[in-house]
């Protein structure tokens, strides 16, 4: 059930002054306009008139008509078409008279506009099923001539809450799993995603060819082996080897005929270590100055086979791990994309300002890899991947990192949260829609998108809500404390204080939110500070059964990555006997 609320603050912005000469849509509940298609309008562009008809109908009473020739007589114009100058996700609004133009590129810019008309007009999505539409009898535009290009051209919040394809498209995130088909204007779509070596060259090809797999401590491995279990996926393959070479060639023109519409195939390595000692591949390593050269020349031998049949098509490669550190003497092709995985990284606070030895060291491996490529993308982590549910105060670190990557040169980013069945990360919905706002524009203030969305979402609750979220992230700036991704609980930014504090917050909102939504959102979010003492307690039976309940109440599944809610019971219930 979608939540349909009024916002001062939009409503004061709206009312202001009307000129004469601004376009009425909408005058006193009565359409004053049509929305006219163009002939060759796509199923996208069909989309971005209707939900412009819905959601004027929802704010003022009244609909538009949709046609495909010229309005009726007396009545205003907004056009919708197609711009071939202009760039996939590119649009333009343009009032001239009695006319609005909304333009843009394919497949995805048009729809984009009728979205940034209606953000401009106060619509915000905060939630799959929290929105604003204001409440307006008159709906006028001043004199309009404004364009929009996104800062990056792959956007995408990896959330289970952000994973709703009428979210993503209405926020203008474009990530694969948001199941954005044509009518959404598609999406940026990978075949494979991501470490896909063992796809490449397959486990089950050690017997017949040991020498397509790395040399670790002096013997061909297949695999990592733990438990009398062989993990082949967590090994390297041997990449100085050519018919390994080929291999990859071939797999990714198979991939290409399996998944033709997608833009971005994966050529990078595994999930693990393992990388190859063999002579060749150690003399790659040191003509390179690093394990990513070896990488780089064999993705770029790859990607050139490509190119001549598929010059638009990327192939991607991770910096990762080993291959974190730039090359020298080598640089990716133009149709490499490389995307670097910042995840040793502390997330408490900004790259470019944190003391922590791994931020440092990253803050170099960026500058490096933008100083070899303008075609990087970044793999950026949200959360706990050993607790979920305990609070994450990275708005602060995230926020300025992509302002840097931005300057870096970094073409798209990827925000890993807790993207489990579920989901239930801490601030999730909050996260996904600040990240999707600064993701188009990273200049936004991030501090008022907080603000803006606790108001629209909890409502009379959102100021002790924000002081929760405030205290913790003061907390979190502290230059002397960090945060991980595979952080406990015991992080000091997490002190007794705070846990005391917390409950005071939780409480007040408790009592001031209104309504079935704002007490449920403000439930969730607490889920998070209740995760907290639960983990600090030496007997948590008395109130485990009640977390429990209310966590998969919220559908949530999972306190950690790959940590059933089950598994994670039996041992707080251990530990209390």
């Amino acid at each position: 059930m979608q939540i349909v609320t009024r916002s001062l603050f939009t409503l004061l912005i709206l009312a202001a002054t009307a000129s004469a000469d601004d376009l009425a849509l909408v005058r006193d509940g009565r359409a004053e306009a049509e929305i006219v298609l163009a002939k060759d309008t796509t199923t996208a562009e069909e989309r971005g008139a209707r939900e412009l008809r819905d959601h004027l109908r929802e704010m003022s009473g009244a609909e538009l008509a949709i046609v495909r020739e010229a309005p009726e007589a007396g009545r205003a114009e907004v056009r919708i078409a197609h711009d071939a100058a202009m760039g996939p996700e590119e649009y333009r609004l343009k009032t001239d008279g009695r006319l609005l133009n909304i333009s843009g590129g394919r497949p995805r810019g048009v729809l984009y506009g009728c979205y940034a008309l209606l953000d401009r007009l106060g619509v915000r999505w905060y939630a799959k099923t929290a929105k604003l539409v204001p409440r307006l009898a008159t709906v006028t535009l001043p004199a309009l001539d404004e364009r929009g290009v996104p800062a990056f051209d792959y956007r995408y919040p990896f959330t289970f809450e952000a994973d709703d394809p009428d979210w993503a498209a209405r926020n203008r995130v474009n990530g694969a799993s948001k199941r954005l088909d044509a009518s959404y204007g598609g999406s940026v779509l990978y075949n494979p995603f991501v470490h896909s070596l063992e796809q490449i060259v397959p486990a089950e090809m050690f017997e017949k060819h040991p020498e397509y797999f790395p040399l670790v401590e002096g013997k061909r491995s297949s695999g990592v082996v733990k438990g009398g279990k062989v993990y082949p996926g967590s090994v390297q393959r041997c990449l100085s080897n050519r018919e390994v070479v080929k291999l990859a060639i071939a797999k990714v023109r198979e991939w290409i005929r399996e998944c033709p519409e997608a833009q971005i195939c994966s050529v990078s390595q595994n999930d693990g270590d393992g990388w190859c000692g063999c002579a060749e591949c150690r003399k790659l390593t040191e003509r390179y100055g690093a394990t990513s050269g070896v990488i780089v020349e064999f993705v770029n031998q790859v990607a050139e086979a490509i190119e001549k049949d598929h010059p638009g098509l990327l192939i991607d490669t991770l910096a990762y791990g080993d291959t974190l550190a730039p090359p020298k003497n080598i640089a990716p092709r133009r149709n490499v994309r490389v995307r670097l995985c910042p995840i040793s990284v502390c997330h408490a606070h900004p790259l470019e300002f944190c003391a922590s030895k791994e931020s440092k060291a990253f803050l170099e491996h960026l500058k490096g890899w933008d100083a070899l490529t303008d075609a990087l993308s970044v793999w950026h982590y949200n959360a706990g991947f050993a607790h979920f549910l305990m609070p994450f105060p990275d708005f602060a670190g995230f926020s300025a990192d992509l302002r840097l990557y931005r300057k870096s040169g970094v073409r798209g980013v990827f925000f890993q949260g807790a993207y489990t069945a579920g989901g239930g990360g801490s601030d999730a919905e909050l996260r996904s829609w600040v990240m999707t706002r600064l993701l188009w524009n990273p200049d936004e203030d991030a501090d008022a998108l907080v603000t803006e969305w606790m108001r629209g979402v909890y409502g009379a609750a959102w100021e002790p809500m924000r002081a929760w979220f405030d205290r913790v992230h003061r907390e979190a700036a502290d230059p002397a404390r960090h945060l991980y991704i595979l952080d406990a609980p015991s992080n000091p930014i997490f002190s007794v204080d705070v846990l005391a504090v917390g409950d005071t917050f939780f409480d007040h909102a408790g009592t001031l939110a209104k309504g079935e939504s704002a007490a449920a959102a403000v439930a969730k979010a607490r889920l998070a500070l209740r995760y907290l003492k639960l983990d600090r307690s030496k007997n948590p039976a008395a109130e485990i059964g009640r977390f429990l309940a209310d966590a998969r109440r919220f559908g949530i599944a999972q306190v950690g990555e790959g940590r059933p809610l089950e598994e994670w019971e039996a041992e707080m219930r251990a530990r209390g006997k």
